[in-house]
């Protein structure tokens, strides 16, 4: 445990020096305050702005996870070809740390955004949100995108910033494809869906809206928990076989 948090402060200090820690103030901030203003000219009704915030969030989500996935991977190219990294005691406490360094940062950014919005936006338009809403939302967006850490860290250190990125944007794209009728039937089993699909479930449970299918989000949630698990022990047997070589 204490060689895990040594790791875990290197890697905090390390990234403390580049873009790292700004794109997750920028990013977050920038969202909200162009959905408040959304909300401050638009004539749509007030649950209309709450789900477009939501779904902006979830759609930017793939996007900047392989951005924030690259910039971790870069640092430690630049740093000797990986090779500091890989020659650490415990490979799978070094990857790991990193790992928990992206998602602890992507939950603090995406509080951030949902606090900052949640805050200012009954004085923009005057309506109540329930104090729930600071929790679940982030919480949901947060936990169900976690598996595109671990996807993205393994692209990005493999194949570099053409290849991870790509698949970022493309990821973002897919999301908004599957948030509508194309997605219906499929979206549960496609990890770029469940995002902008669990955030329209919590709105509409938060509102006691009428909901869709029940055993379409039951099995994306089995599915999301199962596929991060998943991928979180694929990202660390793959770490213990990387040699630092690079495709980009």
């Amino acid at each position: 445990m204490h060689e895990y948090i040594r790791y875990f402060r290197s890697d905090l200090y390390k990234l403390r020096h580049s873009w790292f820690f700004p794109v997750h103030f920028i990013f977050p901030v920038c969202g909200a305050v162009l959905m408040l203003l959304y909300a401050k000219i638009s004539n749509s009704k007030d649950l209309n702005k709450l789900a477009a915030f939501l779904q902006i969030i979830a759609l930017a989500y793939p996007f900047v996870v392989s951005v924030v996935c690259q910039m971790t991977a870069e640092q430690e190219k630049h740093a000797g070809h990986s090779q500091n990294m890989l020659t650490l005691p415990s490979r799978g406490k070094a990857i790991f740390s990193k790992f928990t360094v992206l998602i602890s940062s992507g939950l603090l950014s995406t509080a951030l955004s949902t606090v900052l919005f949640g805050n200012l936006f009954p004085l923009l338009t005057g309506a109540r949100l329930p104090s729930e809403f600071f929790i679940t939302v982030p919480a949901v967006l947060w936990s169900s995108n976690l598996l595109l850490y671990g996807l993205h860290l393994i692209l990005a250190f493999r194949f570099g910033p053409n290849l991870g990125i790509s698949v970022g944007v493309v990821g973002s794209l897919l999301s908004a494809l599957l948030q509508t009728g194309l997605g219906t039937g499929v979206w549960y089993l496609i990890p770029y869906g469940l995002g902008i699909r669990f955030a329209e479930s919590t709105l509409t449970k938060m509102f006691q809206l009428p909901a869709g299918s029940s055993f379409e989000l039951h099995i994306g949630i089995i599915f999301c928990i199962s596929a991060t698990c998943v991928m979180i022990g694929i990202m660390m047997l793959w770490f213990f076989r990387y040699s630092g070589t690079s495709t980009d």
